[in-house]
């Protein structure tokens, strides 16, 4: 075990320390404590309270706000005098923000460290400091918070601060840095590097008629609203934005419903919006100065700005600037949001969006931005190494554990988001690197009904965090529903192993028929309820369905795609228990075909942007738009909208109730599985029979049925509730001998 000397400071005249690893050394003079610029500060005594643990008592009263090392010399061990312990206990529950109450304006900062903040006003977003309508010098509270209310009601007034301290390590405050700071509760930016503002909504969206649906009747369809909006028969003032999203009476050039109505009547009972909380874009005169004459740029659909998914979140509270309809002002995006949701409730359908609470967009891209948090206090913040340096593959890791504060702006946020802007729950992006305790507290203080889901891959970086079985989880602990990807790996193949098709696409080597039964029935150890967990096939990330079963060798769906394997996966997914979420477009054989295979890096905007090709299209907006003129009587991108479209009514009509279960009782899905690993059969709760065969010859299967008259809905081409043509149209109960086709997915429900 190699030795670790880790500290933290627990008053002026006192800092306690441990020692793994190595015996601790006799005597205050082994010793040396230094001040964030390299002081010694004498020692006067360490006292050993266990084998490990020991206080060091100073020979002079510290600041425990300010930086401090404590070095073993002989030992060659060095480690940051943490304040952990005075962070811990500094919580306020004052709204953050700006907020106009009566006829007056309150404006609060967290900045625990700062020495001074100062609020400047403005009239016009683009002024400059030296046009403030003024500044006023804020008041700081026993707990952090710096405070200045205002005796008059200043909506649509422009805002920033400036955060005064000293220059220790790890500060980035305004006399090292000369820089004003947005305020990262403000509901409206000025995009996410200028200005915030002053805004007082209207009343939120009707609710949902009829109520959310449970977590276990969710049929989820992920969208982005520029990609989904890009390519609509719109105004050119519209396309790309919130209007767009849900503008009815659009069709395509062949006279097909396409946007709003396209999703309305693809039967989802819940849109979930990729980020729409305001995110980092380069501004595009610094984009435009590289890409504006670059061929490749053009191609991409981003030679004019920098098209971005929006994880990389810079203001939590307001909605996404660049998605209100162009030449409204700057709050609009509000009250087009609060629209769309409120569309979408009228139609039955539940909104939910897509939250990035586990690091944010001051670090991307090997940037250091001065944005918000870095500046108020960024050891508060984030978490950090001893020389207080950003941690974490993603530029930073917001620290919600032992940090208050921290934890409350992630259980603001989402709760503002449900009772001001009236959505019906979240996704949460890389949820695993958020603590336990902070994703128990949203769902106890969210509403029972709000949906939430997450991702629990990538651990925290902080080995003490991971270490900690209090708040690193995963998938057997989750603390809320997770991205099931054993379902999505048995249904298709791993994303990570192209040679892996999964069940759909014709595997059926050793235990590939195993795992899909284990995904159907949602038989895990961690999935004590099938809620516990989402079972998916493709997301945003990854490669498109259609280009994992593209027929080419380049893996490139717009040459063509295997239609059997895209019908059996999502046959695959709309019959198995619990909640699903649909990668949107991939029913209509979206394909990301047009992006590079190869990843490189461009200079651009002060630092390095990188182009990840096709597996990763974060930041490629032609590959991510939806096709809408694909959709022609008789195509193939056609012919999978129906079959899907068949397969999601029929699970949530009565009978595709057997799927939408939040517990699977023993024997709910009853097998039928031959000598022949091509072939599968299921019944489910003794209303649905399946059949599926994924090998290249049609197979006989024996299948035994209760009582009553059994329909089949669904063939090798078609799903309809009505019933579908066939030889086997209609079965009494009893024993059968049923001939399988090749790459069908056949299913009969009892009358």
């Amino acid at each position: 075990m190699r030795a670790r000397l880790r500290a933290e400071i627990h008053g002026p005249s006192a800092v306690r320390f441990t020692l793994t690893g190595a015996p601790r050394p006799i005597g205050a003079d082994a010793f040396r404590l230094t001040d964030g610029r390299g002081r010694p500060v004498d020692v006067a005594r360490v006292v050993p309270n266990t084998a490990t643990e020991s206080l060091l008592v100073p020979a002079e009263t510290l600041d425990p706000l300010r930086v401090h090392y404590l070095e073993i010399p002989e030992m060659e061990l060095r480690a940051l005098v943490r304040r952990d312990p005075l962070f811990r206990n500094l919580y306020s529950r004052k709204p953050l923000g700006a907020r106009i109450v009566a006829e007056s304006t309150e404006f609060r900062l967290f900045a625990p460290r700062a020495t001074a903040v100062r609020l400047h006003l403005y009239e016009n977003a683009d002024d400059v400091p030296e046009e403030a309508l003024r500044t006023v010098e804020m008041e700081k509270d026993p707990d952090g918070v710096w405070e200045a209310i205002l005796p008059e009601a200043l909506h649509e007034t422009w805002y920033d601060f400036t955060v005064h301290g000293p220059d220790d390590p790890g500060n980035w405050f305004y006399e090292t840095h000369p820089v004003h700071i947005s305020d990262p509760y403000a509901l409206v930016n000025n995009d996410a590097m200028g200005k915030s503002r002053v805004w007082q909504d209207g009343p939120p969206p009707a609710a949902l008629a009829g109520g959310r649906p449970p977590m276990e009747d969710v049929v989820a369809y992920e969208v982005h609203i520029q990609d989904f909006t890009d390519l609509l028969p719109v105004a050119d003032d519209e396309a790309g934005t919130l209007p767009a999203m849900t503008r009815a009476g659009l069709t395509n050039r062949h006279g097909e419903p396409v946007g709003f109505d396209y999703l309305v009547d693809l039967g989802v009972n819940v849109v979930h919006l990729m980020p729409v909380q305001e995110y980092l874009h380069y501004p595009d005169e610094q984009w435009q100065e590289v890409f504006s004459e670059n061929s490749f740029a053009r191609d991409m659909g981003i030679d004019r700005e920098n098209y971005q998914w929006g994880y990389r979140t810079t203001h939590a509270f307001a909605v996404e600037s660049r998605f209100r309809s162009r030449g409204s002002e700057p709050g609009a995006e509000r009250d087009q949001f609060r629209a769309l949701v409120e569309a979408f409730h009228e139609r039955g359908i539940a909104v939910i969006i897509d939250v990035v609470p586990n690091h944010t967009g001051e670090n991307m891209d090997q940037r250091h931005l001065l944005l918000n948090f870095n500046v108020q206090d960024l050891p508060y913040h984030y978490r950090t190494d001893d020389e207080l340096e950003h941690i974490g593959p993603f530029g930073n890791e917001v620290k919600t554990e032992d940090r208050p504060m921290v934890q409350q702006w992630v259980v603001d946020q989402l709760v503002h988001w449900v009772e001001e802007l009236g959505v019906d729950g979240f996704r949460i992006d890389l949820a695993g690197q958020i603590d336990k305790q902070t994703l128990r507290r949203v769902m106890d203080e969210l509403p029972d009904d709000v949906i939430v889901y997450g991702e629990p891959w990538i651990a925290p970086s902080d080995p003490d965090v991971r270490a900690n079985p209090d708040w690193a989880w995963y998938k057997a602990d989750a603390p809320i529903t997770f991205f099931q990807d054993n379902a999505r790996n048995a249904f298709k193949g791993s994303p990570f192993d192209v040679h892996d098709p999964g069940w759909a696409g014709g595997g059926s080597g050793p235990g590939a028929r195993d795992a899909t039964m284990w995904a159907l029935e949602n038989r895990y150890a961690e999935e004590p309820e099938s809620t516990r967990g989402i079972s998916y096939l493709d997301i945003h990330d990854n490669w498109a369905l259609a280009d994992r079963y593209a027929l080419d060798e380049d893996n490139n769906g717009l040459n063509g795609v295997d239609l059997t394997a895209m019908r059996l996966a999502g046959g695959l997914l709309l019959t198995s228990a619990g909640p699903v979420v649909i990668n949107g477009g991939t029913e209509m054989l979206r394909s990301k075909g047009v992006a590079p295979r190869e990843e490189f890096e461009v200079e651009v905007a002060g630092g390095p942007v990188a182009f990840k090709g096709r597996d990763d299209t974060y930041n490629l907006r032609a590959p991510n738009r939806f096709l809408w003129d694909s959709l022609e009587p008789g195509s193939d991108a056609m012919a999978i909208r129906d079959y899907w479209r068949g397969l999601i009514a029929l699970r949530l009509s009565d009978r595709g109730r057997v799927f939408r279960v939040a517990r699977v009782p023993e024997g709910h899905y009853r097998w039928f599985t031959p000598e022949d690993r091509h072939l599968l059969g299921y019944l489910v709760g003794e209303e649905v029979l399946v059949l599926t065969n994924n090998g290249p010859e049609g197979r006989t299967l024996r299948v035994e049925l209760p009582e009553g008259n059994w329909r089949q809905v669904a063939n090798r081409e078609r799903v309809d509730l009505s019933g579908v043509d066939g030889s086997h149209n209609r079965l009494p109960g009893g024993v059968h001998r049923l001939r399988v086709p090749a790459g069908s997915f056949l299913v009969w429900v009892r009358e």
